[in-house]
C-alpha cells in the first residue's frame, strides 16, 4: 500500500522542526517563538474576518501559550534585571490584549500585539546575527529603536 504523501511530508516537516530547535541558539529558539506567535496572530485575524470563531480562539490559544509558556518562562528576572521585569510586563499586556480581542471579536488588540512582536523580534534578529562576541552588551549605538536590549533578559552579558 502506498504512503500518504500528506503523513509523510508531515513526519518529515516534524523532523526537521526537531532538528532546527535542537541545533538553535538562544536568540534562534526566541526568534522560533516570535514566529510563532506571528502566524498564531495572523491565522487569528484571518479567522476573524472569515467569522470562522472555533478557528478564531484555537489561533489566539495558541497565541497565548506562546507567551505564558514559551517566552514568558524564558526569562531570567535575577540576571536580567529591569529588562527581564519591563518584557514580563509587556507579555502581559499582550495576553490581556489578546484576550480582549478575542472575547470582543476586535482584530485591532490583535493587530498591536502583531507589531509589538515584530519589533521585539527586529531586536532579537539583531541578537542573533552579531557573532559569538554577541553576548556582550550592545553599545548604545546598536540599541534597537524599540529601546529593548533583550538579550539581557536571559542573563547573557
Amino acid at each position: 500500500m502506498p504512503a500518504n504523501p500528506f503523513l509523510a511530508s508531515r513526519a518529515y516537516a516534524s523532523t526537521g522542526l526537531e532538528t532546527a530547535i535542537a541545533d538553535a541558539s538562544p536568540e534562534q529558539l526566541i526568534l522560533m517563538l516570535h514566529d510563532g506567535l506571528l502566524e498564531s496572530l495572523h491565522r487569528a485575524r484571518l479567522a476573524m474576518a472569515e467569522g470562522r470563531i472555533a478557528e478564531k480562539g484555537e489561533a489566539v490559544s495558541k497565541a497565548l501559550a506562546i507567551l505564558t509558556e514559551g517566552l514568558m518562562p524564558a526569562l531570567d528576572p535575577e540576571r536580567g534585571g529591569d529588562i527581564a521585569a519591563n518584557l514580563a510586563a509587556l507579555y502581559e499586556y499582550m495576553i490581556t490584549r489578546l484576550m480582549l480581542g478575542n472575547l470582543q471579536n476586535d482584530a485591532a488588540p490583535l493587530d498591536e500585539v502583531a507589531k509589538l512582536v515584530q519589533e521585539l523580534k527586529g531586536a532579537w534578529q539583531q541578537l542573533a546575527a552579531r557573532p559569538a562576541a554577541r553576548l556582550a552588551p550592545l553599545p548604545a549605538s546598536e540599541v534597537p529603536p524599540s529601546g529593548a536590549r533583550v538579550g539581557l533578559s536571559f542573563g547573557v552579558a
